[in-house]
């Protein structure tokens, strides 16, 4: 299945296997998980929500600190 990504001004597609889950996604960009925020249409999503064909997925890097 094909969903689009988007991290900043980046958008690609990618192929992932049915099924897949958020945090498939981020393995297959080899992003770690606590540094990320996964957003599908207005709503964060937990990491191991399944993803649908077509899914656009927003990556938003978190930032923290003191």
């Amino acid at each position: 299945m094909n969903v689009i990504v988007q991290q900043g001004r980046e958008e690609e597609t990618l192929c992932l296997d049915e099924g897949a889950t958020a945090q498939d996604l981020l393995s297959k960009l080899d992003l770690f998980p606590d540094a990320y925020i996964i957003i599908r249409g207005k709503s964060p999503i937990p990491i191991d929500c399944v993803l649908s064909e077509g899914d656009t997925i927003k990556l938003v890097k978190v930032a923290s600190g003191g």
